[in-house]
């Protein structure tokens, strides 16, 4: 690691942020697949599906295309990217277009999400509308109530916003409402078109917003297995838990009741979130200090991702909140090396 990067670090620190950033691990060329990804063959029935029932475009009313979502669930996704909008954005699009008719309706987010997760997954979601409704799954109903909207907006011209702006539906197979997905379908879509998309949204970019809290989970599971792998009494707070004696809760904490060392776990591939990570850290650093010097626990972060090499202003905000104990996914045997700080409580996890 050139040196030069790291010439405004304290001395004490020098050593170990030179072997953090020589050993950071980016993360941003793979992803998990999760348990919600759309195979590219998958999507293309979808596509053929949709294509087949709407004639190329040519009829969007409700009826056809909650046939094309009946015969194939993943037709949805075809319409929602035709649109070009993440679940949220559609539902809203049909808020909006169903305002515009006179008429009330409301969608919440976490619904919109879950119907495109089993979409993706292929799972059925228009049940047939003679059947019991104890038959019928959450999300009929509000597909039925959404699609047809949908179908209304892409038949309609979208106007032109002020200067200085741009519309989100200005896309080459929505610029002129139903006459550009006609022209779309059946001339097809240049590979200018697709790259100059690519540049505005970037490929995998819902993918991996979908994955994002696997992704963030990693370093917490392998602390969690450090842990096990050493029978070393800690605890991993749960999402938005509140932890007696801390006002922002830790990640982890070092034995599970007055804890002596808290850790933290972030991952990230940007400059801008790590610098607010960074603040975590710093605040955890100043409510311990704000208590009796006896009753201070130990703050240890454990970080990973090109994000945390950016900025060497925030690695040293960063090891002089920790008093150095700052380790990457790679190094986290260190924790229970002779001199690691999770050493003396290796054994002590009681018995099941």
């Amino acid at each position: 690691m050139p040196q030069n990067r790291l010439s405004d670090f304290p001395s004490q620190y020098l050593d170990r942020a030179s072997a953090v950033l020589d050993s950071l691990q980016s993360f941003f060329l793979t992803m998990p697949r999760g348990s919600s990804f759309c195979e590219r063959e998958d999507f293309r029935r979808g596509y053929e599906v949709f294509r087949s029932a709407t004639k190329d475009g040519e009829d969007l009313s409700g009826a056809v295309l909650l046939s094309a979502i009946a015969e194939e669930p993943r037709a949805w996704l075809v319409l929602r990217c035709i649109l070009g909008m993440s679940p949220g954005e559609a539902a809203y699009l049909a808020v909006e277009a169903a305002a515009a008719n006179g008429d009330i309706l409301t969608v919440d987010q976490t619904p919109m999400r879950e119907l495109d997760a089993r979409a993706k997954r292929g799972e059925q979601l228009l049940f047939d509308e003679r059947a019991p409704r104890k038959n019928q799954r959450d999300g009929d109903d509000l597909l039925r109530r959404l699609v047809p909207l949908l179908g209304q907006v892409l038949t309609e011209e979208h106007a032109a916003p002020e200067d200085g702006k741009v519309h989100r539906l200005d896309k080459v197979d929505t610029a002129e409402g139903q006459t550009s997905l006609l022209r779309a379908f059946r001339e097809g879509v240049s590979y200018s078109e697709l790259l100059y998309e690519r540049m505005l949204g970037r490929p995998y970019a819902s993918h991996r917003d979908s994955v994002s809290g696997i992704v963030g989970d990693l370093i917490e599971n392998a602390i969690r297995g450090l842990l096990d792998e050493h029978q070393i009494d800690g605890t991993m707070t749960k999402a938005r838990e509140k932890v007696e004696g801390f006002e922002q809760a830790p990640d982890c904490r070092v034995p599970s009741v007055k804890p002596k060392v808290i850790i933290e776990a972030k991952l990230t591939e940007d400059d801008g979130t790590a610098r607010d990570k960074v603040a975590r850290v710093q605040t955890l650093r100043a409510y311990e200090d704000a208590k009796p010097e006896q009753e201070r626990a130990l703050i240890v972060a454990v970080v990973d991702g090109r994000g945390f090499g950016h900025r060497m202003a925030d690695l040293r905000r960063l090891m002089e909140a920790t008093d150095g104990h700052v380790y990457t996914l790679e190094e986290l045997p260190l924790l229970v090396a002779p001199d690691g700080p999770l050493t003396p409580f290796i054994g002590t996890r009681k018995s099941a």
